[in-house]
């Protein structure tokens, strides 16, 4: 057995290289583990950066040049992102507290209505029954409460970090996209001139990976406008929260989207009752969700992602449950990353051995 696996050990670490590429990874995912909240304004700075190259190739289709179409696509991330400052965000947030100020009436019309419930089912429910649950219920609450008037200390702490990130990313951007060529080549002077294994998987994962994000941009800037139509028309309150919910729960595959469902289905119910305007919107919104996973996720990423449904919904378990939220965002490309290194690998020995 022991002679076994070290032939195996010796068959995949028979060169430099693959040992190097090995100690790249297990580097890689020690600093995301340990760092990965530190790292956040550069790992979103890549996202965006990714976002805009995509842009830009799509705007050099139309025959501008490569800077041309940088700066446009530049210029245009600092006025969207100005636009959703002065006008996205407070309204999210306005429609954040009322939503928390219309908890207790909720409560008290869900109470009454248990109550009544209990009046005319006495033999199945007792009131002992009911005190208990509403006793635990409104433990819960103060805990969400208290959580929140901690949420409401620390904002102080909170906007200083969220300001800091204002003036980060930007700039972090900018040098993504205007001094990508210096920064790869500063970072390929670290690792050794044999590099063909390390060479193959990045020319797949940079494409991949461009393709990926931009398809996920394009596809929560569709999947949150068509909701917000929908709660628009049919007059749903909290329309432009909810909207960014169901936008931003494309981020994770099919477990974002049934978690989104939840508050959908709950403030519908909350505000129109068992009816035709709730079964109405409750319809559109899963035919808007069917659409997506159906037709628009296949036309987006048929090149960026070509995993089985299965394998991804493992990535976004394991990945998630290791780094968080970033793990469960990039559990599809980690995922083909670990696919582009399983198919090189072998070829690298291969190269090896003759």
């Amino acid at each position: 057995m022991l002679d076994q696996l070290n032939s195996l050990l010796n068959r995949l670490f028979s060169n430099e290289e693959s040992v190097i590429f090995s100690l790249l990874i297990f580097g890689f995912l020690l600093i995301l583990y340990l760092f990965g909240s530190l790292l956040t304004p550069f790992i979103v700075s890549l996202i965006f950066s990714y976002l805009l190259i995509g842009l830009t190739k799509n705007i050099v289709k139309y025959g501008f040049s490569e800077l041309a179409a940088l700066i446009i696509s530049y210029v245009a991330f600092i006025l969207l992102g100005f636009g959703f400052l002065i006008w996205l965000i407070p309204l999210i947030f306005q429609q954040t507290q009322a939503f928390f100020l219309e908890v207790p009436i909720w409560l008290n019309n869900f109470r009454s209505y248990v109550e009544n419930l209990v009046q005319s089912n006495q033999d199945l429910i007792s009131s002992d029954q009911i005190s208990s649950f509403f006793t635990e219920l409104v433990g819960r609450l103060s805990s969400l409460s208290q959580g929140v008037l901690d949420a409401s200390i620390s904002g102080i702490q909170d906007t200083v970090v969220f300001s800091i990130y204002l003036i980060m990313i930007p700039v972090l951007v900018f040098f993504f996209l205007f001094d990508k060529e210096r920064i790869i080549k500063g970072f390929l002077t670290l690792l050794p001139k044999k590099r063909e294994m390390l060479s193959d998987v990045w020319i797949e994962m940079d494409q991949q990976l461009s393709n990926y994000v931009w398809g996920k941009g394009v596809e929560i800037l569709i999947v949150g406008f068509s909701a917000a139509i929908i709660f628009g028309i049919m007059g749903l309150n909290y329309t432009a929260l909810l909207s960014i919910i169901v936008g931003l729960s494309v981020l994770i595959p099919y477990v974002g989207a049934f978690l989104a469902t939840i508050p959908v289905v709950v403030v519908s119910l909350l505000q129109f009752g068992i009816g035709f305007d709730f079964y109405m919107i409750v319809g559109l919104y899963l035919i808007l969700q069917a659409l997506d996973g159906n037709l628009l996720v296949p036309l987006l990423f048929s090149d960026a992602v070509k995993l089985h449904p299965v394998a991804i919904m493992l990535a976004v378990f394991i990945f998630g449950g290791i780094f968080g939220f970033w793990g469960a965002f990039f559990s599809i490309p980690l995922a083909t990353f670990i696919k582009a290194v399983w198919n090189s690998w072998p070829s690298s020995l291969q190269q090896n051995e003759n």
